[in-house]
């Protein structure tokens, strides 16, 4: 009955338009009051579930997300990328994936993806003369790939939640990332070639560019290789490496000459500003999560998964239409901190790996930002292009589609998942 409150009030004050953290704490806090809790335990769940070492890494991967936005190393990965392969069919909007691929294995959010790198992805195709429905879709399509390649923020929360290593984590979504980039741009050849969507013609292949913008961006483009080689290889921590993200995107603002004490505080006030509303939706998430769980909903929904079938695959398809429905009303974030601990009990009585069942629910959720009605890319996509909205949902369409593709290969082929963090971890 509690639980039933809840989501009645959460859907309520959704529809009000409260900010979705406001409607979490809100509808659990007036629930508690019907069901007779003590209120004093809200304070004392929030701050445990914030007291986590491995949470510290969230935001050192914002901060450094934020300081290579604002020292233009989003600019060389752009302009690398561009050298690589604006020559085929598509021409910027395959740069486009290929930068944010390159970006992932920096930034760790897919809105830092689509707010920074998208920022420079859609001025670029614009001056180009892309149509601009298609330059804002695949802007939009290419971001959900932030969170899929290490590092990840997503993922960090993820591991905490379900008690699995962050490491084992960061290396399983590698091909996955990899899988869903080569998707996008097969999409987005056949698209262009098949006469679907028009495209300027593309910039001829230059050896002395790819070159020049290699040499350039040297710096930006082994970031992501630094980091990665670190937590695989055991010489920093997650944290750690969150840490050395920050550092070495410092050494490459001086190098560069990029860094000014003005932007600075600029990057250090957008940071604290994301950090508290990640960790204040966590806190909030983690007192419904705990009345759930203390009146036996986890339980009941868990049973009832269960109940349908004994065979994997139909949990996993009934999951992931679940969580696709979820992903159209809610911010990914709160969503996977709300339905995890409702779901990974079934998947662990059934024998799903953990890791190959957090990659399949962030991937999935991460679709809900280029989902109507709610999605967040949408409407970061609007106002940075000014499209209209009717216009960007139905060229984001294909794309979405092409996603939904790469989920389902992501979630019945486990190896993809599972093989790197086998070979490299045990």
């Amino acid at each position: 009955m509690i639980s039933a409150s809840i989501f009645i009030l959460f859907m309520v004050f959704m529809a009000a338009r409260l900010p979705v953290s406001m409607a979490i704490g809100l509808a659990t806090m007036l629930s508690m009051i019907v069901g007779g809790y003590d209120l004093r335990s809200i304070p004392q769940v929030m701050s445990k579930s914030t007291q986590s070492v491995p949470l510290m890494a969230v935001p050192f991967f914002i901060l450094a997300a934020n300081l290579m936005n604002t020292l233009g190393m989003t600019q060389k990965i752009f302009d690398f990328a561009a050298s690589v392969v604006g020559f085929m069919r598509g021409g910027l909007a395959q740069v486009n994936v290929l930068a944010s691929m390159i970006f992932a294995g920096i930034s760790g959010a897919a809105v830092a993806d689509a707010a920074g790198l998208g920022t420079i992805e859609m001025r670029a195709m614009r001056q180009a003369g892309y149509n601009l429905g298609f330059s804002a879709s695949v802007t939009i399509a290419s971001s959900t790939i932030g969170p899929i390649i290490p590092p990840s923020i997503m993922m960090v929360i993820y591991a905490i939640t379900a008690n699995v290593s962050i490491a084992r984590l960061f290396v399983a979504g590698l091909l996955p990332g990899l899988l869903i980039g080569l998707i996008l741009m097969a999409a987005i050849y056949w698209q262009v070639a098949s006469g679907r969507q028009e495209c300027p013609p593309p910039v001829p292949f230059s050896r002395r560019r790819l070159l020049d913008t290699a040499r350039d961006g040297l710096l930006s483009l082994i970031a992501p290789i630094i980091i990665l080689w670190g937590m695989v290889g055991g010489v920093v921590t997650p944290t750690e490496a969150g840490v050395l993200a920050v550092g070495y995107s410092l050494v490459i603002g001086a190098v560069y000459r990029s860094c000014r004490l003005a932007d600075l505080v600029s990057v250090l006030r957008s940071t604290v500003e994301t950090t508290a509303l990640v960790m204040y939706i966590v806190a909030v998430s983690s007192v419904m999560s705990w009345v759930m769980i203390n009146e036996g909903t986890a339980h009941h929904v868990s049973a009832w998964l269960a109940g349908v079938s004994d065979n994997p695959l139909v949990f996993l398809i009934v999951m992931n239409v679940f969580l696709l429905v979820v992903g159209c009303i809610l911010e990914t974030l709160p969503a996977m901190l709300i339905t995890v601990p409702i779901l990974l009990p079934t998947a662990l009585a059934l024998g799903i790996d953990p890791v190959h069942f957090g990659v399949i629910v962030i991937f999935n959720l991460l679709v809900g930002i280029m989902t109507p009605p709610m999605g967040i890319g949408l409407y970061i996509l609007i106002a940075i292009s000014g499209v209209g909205y009717g216009e960007l949902v139905r060229a984001s369409l294909p794309l979405l589609l092409t996603l939904i593709v790469s989920l389902l290969l992501i979630t019945f082929i486990p190896p993809l998942t599972l093989y790197l963090p086998q070979l490299l971890l045990d």
